[in-house]
């Protein structure tokens, strides 16, 4: 035979299709994205339908911030704080925890109409983005590059946290970190790159501080197993230094995001979720097979209440006793990861690691918000048990799947607190047997193991798009996606715009003014439609000033938000409140407002006794304090405190019951009641009414102490309209006239056999509200420099008086006085208040949030620090290629040759070895050398693998070959030894 020319081709490994690292990383993004945009499309959301997928909070708060943040970036403004809600907030706090995600900047794409598609957009993003982080973290962790880790990808991105929160639009970056995070953990352990993991733990921070907690602390107890898994054993020191080099680059991570973080810890203590006290006892709910019945699919996901959001995807049921039960992992892993999972799991349990993981902070609804802390290493370690299904026979994996199926049922007629859909069950079992006979055979040879991988493959992609489908649906059942039109487009919202921006152009004197909206559409209003306002929801809600508008008779939840409901127009004159835009026709009169612009869709009444931004009051105004349940009393005596003598501004009407109500008072001043309901009647109502007694405005104070009722109807000038009676607070009764009746008509439960109640109507005197604001307005401050965050006045007054500015307190506000530093006082604990002597003053205030300078210099001496490591690592990477390039010549040339040879030679068997040990399959490439020889050389593991999960049958019987084939020369070597009389081990090698 002719001999070949061997430095012309190289026998390469079998070509075949297969997907390539690239093309997974787009399929791992794309079906998360695709399957939830199906799942809308379902539901008609826009473009596939006329509906918003905004819903719980992200309708009412986080949205509107979102905006604020497109309308601040847009039009300009502080960065540091805000007049559009709440009277003035901090919106360095809203940006911290609803702003802070890069992501937000897709909505500059989209006009402000657009709002709720630009979220969409955004929410999808980040779910596409959750399976491409997991799918990077398994490929590059586990040196795998198998199709099946883009359905775990998939499983991750759509797990059950994500279904039951996906509307909690900014704790999804946490998700998407996650897996960065934890994957520059094994870098650093592994491969010694440490650069992305201080980045990867501030930018959790930075995206949102709140959910970034529970990753940081799932990452420290994450690390002993990361550890454990990727040192070698009897090496302590290593150990050792690699947990200090973790614990400092985390601590320059957490310091990159201290001018975020610092400034925000110092705002929490003055939010309600501040101060909780930590539990005195141990107490455990004790439900280990509710745990188990959430990872099934087709549940519905817990939002307000319930077990903790853990589905998966049910092959986690199959691999995790494959996982335990395996021969080939090493048993000190299999402990580090029971471990964890136990302790996550016993979190569940216990109420005091409960409270540890939210913040020592007791959650207001939204039960377990850490638990996608335990979807990560769920999916890890399945993942990592995949391969080991080869290891059990067919019958094995088969009694597993039949015994899975026979406990779906009885879990879930244990636990009558899971929310289970009707089709739970029987998908549950379903699904359970199909995944049973799949993973039973994967070590038969009917048929290409492709083929096996594909039907595999195809199962888990339905069933995540199934369960996908299941939990979108019942979050519009229970929660609803409204309409799309009317909240951020519509011609009702374009009207709401338009007026607020021809006001601003039409406003004579150019002062500072607010505005507020009727009925309101969120609990965010002015961030919504963009402009100065009263109403906010926030959870960084300072709560001292909840309170006080609470006493004022502002409906509000006495935690963190106050809102356009229950104003007066006092109140609104107090406030600056120049402006009303009525969406829809008013259901009573409102003489006491001038209309100065409308249209069919919106009215805007102009109030002529607002009040300036910032007034002299009189020194007693100090101490005013208001109490609850006594709104009208509250207003007075605070009208009172302003002025300095009584002012007769809310008188109250004495009501009559009507007879047949069996309702009896039980106070003198008849504003107490008991009722009583008669025996036998279901369909009672309890009626009284009033008779004005003066022209003007009228307002109603009514409270049902917690009576549930079916509604609350009022009914004056032949006009009937319905208030909230399971909220107390105050309701506008409109304009009367002397003798109007005003009626009221309550309709208890039925349920509710007995009570109490309690009720005033007051009417507003409009001589002494005019009085009032001429006080007001002839001792207010004109600003020469007013901005968001900066306020400069010169003035001057006859005598000692208290500057008011109707903003509320926060510490974050800083005054000087005549050049002098001033304390900042309040009114009632809420609004900002300065004691001035009697002369002319300059008076400068700004506002910095409390802890930023300092944030500030600590980031900045991270970023210094992190600079310099990476100098010295430069340094030294150049000065190891310049040592390396310095070749020898001659002879110690050719005298080193040989023993790199021989060094490489060794590296490439051992790094074989390991391949196959660790059940990797490596191929052999003949490549041409300098002298015309074939050189074999094994190729590298992580470059040559194409589909390990599918590739047990391949490597099984590559293993029998190699093992039989070096017997063989074993056998024929020591043979030929034996007739020649040597021996001759220069060739041995083990598996």
């Amino acid at each position: 035979m002719e001999e070949l020319n061997r430095s012309t081709f190289a026998i390469e490994k079998d070509r075949r299709f297969v997907w390539n690292s690239r093309r997974l990383s787009l399929v791992a993004f794309l079906i998360p994205f695709l399957v939830m945009t199906l799942a809308y499309a379902a539901l008609q959301v826009f473009p596939f339908g006329n509906r918003h997928m905004l819903t719980v909070d992200l309708f009412h708060q986080y949205a509107p911030f979102l905006q604020l943040l497109r309308d601040k970036i847009l039009e300009g403004g502080s960065p540091f704080y805000t007049l559009r809600a709440g009277l003035g907030v901090s919106f360095y706090g809203l940006f911290t925890y609803y702003l802070g995600s890069p992501l937000n900047l897709i909505l500059l794409l989209f006009p402000a109409a657009f709002l709720t598609e630009g979220i969409f957009l955004i929410t999808l993003v980040k779910v596409g983005l959750m399976g491409f982080a997991f799918f990077q973290f398994l490929q590059i962790s586990y040196r795998r590059k198998g199709a099946l880790a883009v359905a775990f990808s998939a499983f991750y991105a759509l797990s059950g946290f994500t279904l039951a929160y996906s509307w909690n639009i900014m704790w999804l970056d946490t998700l998407i970190m996650l897996p960065v995070a934890v994957l520059a953990l094994v870098r650093l352990i592994r491969d010694g790159k440490w650069l992305l993991f201080p980045l990867s733990v501030a930018l959790i921070l930075i995206c949102n501080y709140y959910s970034g907690f529970f990753a940081c602390i799932f990452l420290a107890l994450y690390f002993p197993v990361l550890l454990f898994r990727y040192t070698e054993d009897g090496n302590a020191s290593k150990r050792v230094i690699l947990t200090a080099k973790v614990i400092a680059l985390a601590g320059i991570g957490v310091a990159l995001a201290a001018v975020l973080l610092y400034p925000t810890i110092r705002s929490l203590t003055l939010t309600s979720a501040y101060g909780d006290k930590f539990p005195k006892t141990v107490e455990m709910i004790g439900k280990p097979l509710t745990y188990l019945g959430q990872l099934f699919p087709f549940l519905q996901p817990t939002v307000r209440s319930g077990a903790p959001n853990l589905y998966c995807g049910l092959p986690v049921l199959f691999l995790l006793p494959v996982y335990f039960l395996s021969g080939r992992i090493r048993a000190r892993e299999k402990i580090l990861n029971g471990l964890l999972l136990l302790f996550i799991f016993l979190s569940f349990d216990i109420n005091i690691l409960n409270f540890i993981w939210h913040g020592m902070h007791y959650p207001n609804q939204l039960p377990y918000r850490y638990s996608f802390v335990a979807i990560f290493p769920l999916l890890a370690v399945t993942y990592d048990g995949l391969r080991s299904t080869r290891e059990f026979r067919p019958t094995e994996i088969g009694l597993l799947g039949v015994c899975l199926g026979f406990i779906a049922p009885v879990v879930i007629a244990v636990n009558t607190e899971m929310k289970v859909a009707p089709w739970t069950q029987w998908g549950t079992i379903i699904l359970l047997l199909i995944y049973a006979l799949l993973f039973s055979s994967f070590r038969t040879q009917s048929y290409k193991r492709q083929i096996h991988t594909n039907l595999l493959l195809a199962v888990m992609l339905l069933e995540i798009t199934l369960s996908t489908f299941s939990g979108i649906y019942y979050i519009n059942a229970n929660e609803y996606f409204g309409a799309r039109d009317g909240y951020a487009s519509g011609s009702t919202v374009a009207s709401v715009r338009e007026a607020v921006r021809q006001i601003e152009s039409m406003d004579e004197d150019k002062t500072f003014y607010r505005m507020e909206l009727k009925p309101y559409k969120t609990s965010n209003d002015p961030c919504l439609y963009g402009f100065n306002g009263f109403s906010l929801f926030a959870s960084t809600s300072p709560k001292n000033p909840v309170a006080f508008f609470k006493n004022l008779g502002y409906s509000n939840n006495g935690i963190n938000s106050y809102q356009y409901r229950g104003s007066t127009l006092f109140a609104d004159s107090l406030f600056n409140i120049k402006y009303v835009i009525a969406r829809e026709d008013l259901k009573y009169q409102d003489r006491e407002r001038t209309v100065t612009l409308g249209n069919s869709l919106v009215t805007v009444y102009k109030n002529n006794y607002a009040f300036p931004l910032a007034f002299l009051a009189k020194p007693g105004i100090l101490d005013f304090e208001s109490f609850a349940g006594k709104p009208f009393a509250n207003q007075n005596n605070l009208a009172d405190a302003m002025i300095g003598e009584n002012v007769p501004l809310f008188s109250e009407i004495e009501g009559k019951v009507k007879d047949g109500s069996d309702v009896h008072p039980a106070s003198s001043s008849n504003t107490k009641f008991n009722f009583t309901r008669p025996s036998g009647i279901k369909e009672w109502t309890i009626k009284m009414e009033w008779t004005a007694e003066r022209d003007g405005a009228h307002y109603l104070y009514l409270d049902m102490n917690g009576y549930e009722v079916d509604n609350v109807t009022v009914e004056a000038n032949g006009e009937s309209f319905t208030i909230d009676g399971k909220k107390k607070g105050i309701s506008d009764i409109g304009s009367l006239k002397a003798g109007e009746i005003v009626q009221l008509t309550i309709k208890p439960k039925e349920k509710v056999d007995k009570g109490s109640f309690e009720v005033h109507m007051d009417a507003l005197d409009i001589p002494s509200l005019a009085r009032l604001a001429g006080f007001a307005r002839e001792r207010g401050l004109a600003f020469s420099i007013q901005k968001e965050d900066q306020l400069y006045a010169k003035f001057s007054c006859e005598e000692d008086s208290v500057l008011v500015l109707s903003v509320p307190y926060d510490p974050g506000w800083n005054a000087s006085l005549d050049g002098e530093p001033v304390s900042i006082r309040t009114v009632d604990n809420a609004l900002m208040a300065i004691p001035v002597a009697a002369g002319s003053h300059r008076i400068f205030m700004y506002y910095r949030p409390p802890g930023f300078d300092t944030g500030l210099y600590v980031s900045l001496g991270a970023t210094g620090v992190l600079a310099i490591l990476l100098l010295i690592g430069f340094i030294l990477k150049k000065r190891g290629h310049t040592t390396g390039s310095q070749t020898p010549s001659g002879k110690e040339t050719a005298a080193s040759a040989e023993p790199n040879q021989t060094a490489e030679k060794r590296a490439r068997r051992g790094r074989a070895k390991r391949c196959l040990l660790a059940g990797h399959t490596f191929c052999k490439t003949i490549t041409p050398r300098g002298d015309g020889a074939e050189s074999a050389e094994s190729a590298d593991c992580d470059e040559q693998l194409e589909d390990e999960e599918t590739d047990s049958e391949s490597y099984d019987l590559f293993l029998q070959n190699e093992i039989r084939r070096r017997h063989e020369r074993r056998v024929s070597r020591k043979s030929a030894s034996a007739q020649s009389g040597t021996v001759d081990d220069s060739d041995r090698s083990t598996l």
